[in-house]
């Protein structure tokens, strides 16, 4: 495993949970290679593969019980897991993406990395294994849209990772609250990637020649009709993290207000009085 692109075939085509998650060699360099074949889908092992069972995350009231907290992490872990081969297929396909760009790419992929495992460790503390309940393929399901380094940026960075950083604040004061703090301080640690990595996303909106005349405009232009910007925040949000990342006001208004028929969502009352009581400026997205 010599170079970024072997890593990265590495991750998509083995099928052992392990393989994806090795660490690249401290001399890998990236090379192009426009010859790659790409999958449809990771290969994965029957353990880890990919279900069209439906499962739903536990309430937060419910977060007091160690099982939920478990079944909250194999969710979470999930979407890191796809992360990661998303990255690896973006760094395969995107050939020509500039460098600095393959790079930010390829550091993001080991954020990922470490952000699965950290919900693995902690989801085996607490009693469960991932592959235990069944696992969507929501993330890769957007995988045939992204036919730019943009769209990825827009599909993933801005929607996906923007999501998580509310979720990811939400979900840290919800485990506060239940006294849990080796599952805050995860969560804590999401956050602060999760800044860096929609960061690396707007960068790549901001330097295409398909910016427009601000962060919302770009963003829009990038998605289709089945895929709204409410993908990308969580039902409570959270203005000042897309402040830290440095979105534009306008793209911050604008999240704001949005709503399509699967913003219904009622924000949960714990969730409500944990963060008033905190004073978080938050909006309940109804």
């Amino acid at each position: 495993m010599k170079t970024i692109n072997d890593f990265c075939k590495h991750i998509l085509f083995s099928e052992k949970l392990e393989e994806k998650l090795i660490s690249p060699p401290l001399s890998i360099f990236d090379e192009i290679d426009r010859s790659i074949q790409l999958p449809e889908k990771p290969a994965r092992s029957k353990k880890i593969s990919f279900s069209e069972v439906k499962t739903k995350i536990p309430r937060l009231e419910h977060l007091n019980s160690v099982e939920n907290r478990a079944i909250s992490f194999h969710h979470f872990a999930n979407h890191e897991l796809m992360a990661i081969e998303l990255f690896a297929l973006a760094l395969l396909k995107f050939q020509d993406a500039p460098k600095k760009v393959r790079k930010s790419l390829f550091r993001s992929l080991k954020d990922e990395q470490l952000h699965f495992t950290l919900y693995l460790n902690r989801m085996r503390e607490m009693g469960m294994d991932f592959g235990d309940r069944p696992l969507n393929s929501v993330f890769w399901k957007q995988a045939p849209k992204i036919d730019s380094v943009e769209k990825f940026a827009a599909i993933v960075a801005i929607s996906f990772e923007g999501a998580n950083l509310d979720f990811a604040i939400l979900y840290k004061n919800i485990f506060l609250h239940f006294d849990d703090r080796l599952c805050a301080d995860i969560m804590e640690k999401i956050y602060r990637d999760e800044v860096s990595h929609v960061k690396r996303g707007l960068y790549i909106l901001r330097n295409s020649e398909k910016f427009s005349e601000n962060d919302w405009d770009t963003y829009t232009s990038l998605l289709d009709e089945k895929f709204t910007p409410r993908r990308a925040k969580g039902y409570c949000y959270f203005p000042d993290s897309r402040r830290q990342v440095g979105l534009d006001e306008i793209f911050i208004e604008n999240l704001g207000k949005y709503s399509d028929e699967f913003s219904k969502r009622k924000p949960q009352a714990l969730a409500t009085g944990i963060l008033n009581e905190k004073n978080l400026q938050t909006q309940f997205v109804l």
